[in-house]
């Protein structure tokens, strides 16, 4: 097993997005409606570090999938975490409604 600590900041975004790849690509009902997806699908929309950890958001750009993922690597554990989202629904807030009460 690979040593994590000390995993650059470009590693770990590589790491995440290939991570992404695999589980789409291993998914057969997301590859028989969206197909199958490669790096340039991929997008990382947040990532930052924390003291020795890791942690990264990542969409793929396929209209009506509705996932967005997120990559954890915990340093201290020597291990890396998928976890994968579904968006239930949006809903608009009316800025006006809380703006004039401020």
């Amino acid at each position: 097993m690979a040593d994590l600590n000390g995993m650059s900041e470009a590693m770990f975004r590589q790491l995440a997005i290939n991570s992404v790849i695999n589980y789409w690509n291993t998914n057969d009902e997301l590859t028989k409606v969206y197909g199958s997806i490669g790096i340039t699908d991929v997008y990382v929309t947040w990532q930052c570090k924390a003291i020795e950890n890791f942690k990264a958001l990542l969409g793929v750009n396929r209209d009506g999938d509705g996932l967005y993922f997120e990559f954890t690597l915990h340093a201290a554990k020597n291990r890396c975490y998928l976890d994968v989202y579904h968006k239930e629904t949006q809903v608009i807030v009316p800025l006006d409604r809380y703006t004039n009460n401020v």
